[in-house]
C-alpha cells in the first residue's frame, strides 16, 4: 500500500509540473509580439493547460489513494 500511495504522489507530482510548464510556455507565448493577433487564445490556452494538468494529476492520486490536497506538498488534517 505504501508503494502505491509513493506512486500516486509521483503522479501527481508530474502533473504539476507538467501544468507549471505548458502554463508558462503558452503564457510566455502570448506575451511575444510576432503571435500578436492569438494573444488571447493563447493566455486561454496557458491557462486552460495549467488547470488541466494540475487537475489531472490531482485526479489520479485521488483515485488511487482517496482523499488528498489538490496541491501534492500539503496533506490533509484529519
Amino acid at each position: 500500500m505504501e508503494l502505491l500511495k509513493k506512486f500516486a504522489l509521483i503522479i501527481h507530482w508530474v502533473g504539476f509540473v507538467c501544468a507549471i510548464f505548458l502554463g508558462l510556455l503558452f503564457i510566455g507565448f502570448a506575451l511575444v509580439p510576432e503571435f500578436s493577433d492569438q494573444r488571447v487564445l493563447m493566455f486561454l490556452l496557458g491557462i486552460f493547460a495549467c488547470l488541466s494538468c494540475s487537475v489531472l494529476g490531482w485526479l489520479a492520486r485521488f483515485v488511487l489513494v482517496g482523499k488528498v490536497h489538490f496541491l501534492p506538498w500539503r496533506v490533509l488534517n484529519h
